[in-house]
């Protein structure tokens, strides 16, 4: 029962992080794994997402991603994989002002990007160190490397623009948005604390994930807090359910993620 309760107090301690503000999002993560043992401690799996966002109003990413591990000793496994994603970007306005020196901030339009879904490819190779304590208590500290890779697409964009002191005067023109490829380079660090005892089918599990910019020195740009729990049905059959608390630097500096996250495993 002591243990149980250190769990609860360790998800307890990521309460403070979901004082949601005003433009926080509220979504929803599920995940399909199904792997395959292998000889020579090999292990192939394939893992479905699909991912909700806006509050569960719009849907946010589709992917699909195989991987292969091996497990070199008790106490480390190499894991390398390719995922493939698809993203839904919203749609997106940019106001356009003009410095003038009757009026330094003259409003002359704005420019309306249409809503997008754009591919995504992702490699990615893992190192896991985990070690038992206890007889209950499972720590593991995983290191990922991944790259992933934007390919370049035009997106359908229109210019509307007004004469000065004339709002009846609008004009718009086409302007394909083109967006760049675009290449980032990732250091995830990730350790977790997991409740991990024989006969007993339940794993709550606490861990804590940053994301290190290798094209900019480490500096982190991400970070995942998460708290749940694993349910073992049977020998093959596995659920998992968890609160996550996601923030991105670059993309929503100001804003963050409050997500629900499903889970399915299956073992054959």
């Amino acid at each position: 029962m002591k243990t149980f309760r250190f769990f609860v107090m360790a998800a307890l301690a990521t309460f403070p992080f979901c004082m949601a503000g005003a433009q926080d999002d509220f979504g929803l993560w599920t995940e399909v794994c199904v792997s395959k043992a292998l000889p020579h401690n090999l292990e192939l799996s394939f893992e479905g997402e699909y991912r909700l966002a806006e509050r569960l109003q719009q849907t946010d990413r589709l992917g699909g991603t195989l991987s292969l591990s091996y497990k070199a000793t008790k106490f480390m496994k190499f894991q390398a994989g390719y995922a493939f994603l698809y993203s839904y970007h919203p749609e997106e306005r940019k106001e356009k002002y003009t410095y003038d020196i009757v009026d330094p901030f003259f409003w002359e339009g704005y420019n309306l990007t249409e809503a997008y879904w754009s591919p995504r490819h992702r490699f990615k190779a893992d190192v896991t160190f985990d070690k038992k304590f206890f007889k209950w208590l499972k720590v593991s500290l995983r290191e990922r490397y991944q790259y992933t890779f934007r390919p370049e697409q035009e997106v359908p964009r229109m210019k509307y623009r007004f004469a000065p002191g004339d709002p009846d005067s609008k004009t718009s023109k086409s302007d394909p948005d083109v967006k760049h490829e675009k290449r980032t380079h990732k250091l995830r660090s990730r350790l977790e604390l997991e409740y991990d005892k024989k006969k007993c089918d339940w794993g709550p599990f606490v861990s804590f994930e940053f994301y290190n910019d290798l094209q900019n020195k480490l500096k982190w740009d991400e970070y995942k807090v998460m708290a749940g729990s694993s349910y073992k049905i049977s020998k093959r059959h596995k659920v998992k359910f968890a609160y996550l608390y996601n923030v991105e630097k670059e993309e929503q500096p100001f804003e963050a993620r409050h997500v629900l996250v499903l889970g399915y495993d299956f073992k054959f």
